[in-house]
């Protein structure tokens, strides 16, 4: 199955006033179980975009319909779970129990006592200890998994993550990645969308680039990193990307397409010896 954007634009309106477009003709594909990174610089669109896949806006023109003769966009919109980048702005409930169990209550689902300790479990906020806890007392981090168990009690099997890194410290940002590399490993489709590269770059299949509201790029992850026009993209590598590509340019005959520090780290060290 696959989920397909034809000629999407969309802008914003103030009133009657037709604000400035913020999307411009973007045709994508988003093939199931495949995991995707959208990047691209501040204000290109990215968050614009993730809302119309989920369906909470509607292209000024254009479509967005899914690849399948059993079920329309409309209806496939409730398989997509969207995690915010800033979580306290999603809860609302006096409970980690009532929110985490709000989402499936609200698409009539069963099994709910059941979901809620799934969804809590597993993303390591363990069910008894914090079920009566108040969601506006937990950590950043804690929150950010809160977020991220409300969307899996509700069992989708699309995941869209939006900047779902940003703010946490080195411990938040790692148990994070390690929820969205199981979610991949259950062959969910994952999109994030992120700056942070370096993070990503070694569980995403596909790159996304938008610039200015327009598509840059579409391409498979290890294509991208050998390119040699990547300065154009005002994307911020990762360092020891940067270091392969300047060796190269010196006349290194070593790959620069790799994700792993360690295995760039190695590779550098075997050609010095």
């Amino acid at each position: 199955m696959e989920l397909i954007l034809k000629d999407i634009s969309f802008y914003y309106r103030r009133g009657n006033v037709k604000g400035e477009e913020v999307l411009k003709g973007i045709t994508l594909e988003f093939q199931e179980n495949r995991c995707y990174l959208l990047t691209g610089p501040c204000g290109s669109g990215k968050t614009t975009l993730a809302l119309l896949l989920k369906g909470l806006l509607v292209p000024t023109s254009g479509r967005i319909f899914l690849k399948s003769d059993k079920i329309s966009f409309s209806s496939f919109q409730n398989s997509i779970g969207f995690v915010f980048q800033i979580p306290e702005e999603q809860f609302f409930k006096e409970t980690v129990e009532e929110e985490v169990a709000f989402g499936p209550l609200m698409l009539g689902l069963k099994r709910i006592e059941e979901r809620v300790k799934d969804g809590l479990n597993s993303v390591g906020l363990p069910y008894k200890k914090f079920r009566k806890l108040s969601p506006f007392n937990l950590s950043s981090g804690e929150q950010r998994r809160l977020a991220i168990a409300s969307i899996i009690a509700c069992e989708p099997s699309w995941y869209i993550f939006d900047e779902p890194t940003a703010g946490l410290d080195f411990d938040g940002r790692n148990k994070i990645i390690e929820l969205i590399r199981k979610l991949i490993n259950k062959k969910k489709t994952v999109i994030i969308i992120s700056q942070e590269l370096e993070l990503f770059l070694d569980l995403c299949d596909e790159l996304i680039v938008l610039e200015k509201g327009r598509l840059r790029l579409k391409t498979e992850m290890k294509t991208f990193l050998e390119k040699e026009n990547l300065h154009e993209m005002e994307l911020s590598l990762p360092y020891h990307i940067r270091v392969l590509r300047i060796l190269r340019k010196r006349g290194w005959n070593i790959p620069v397409s790799i994700t792993d520090p360690q295995q760039a780290a190695a590779i550098i060290a075997d050609y010095i010896v």
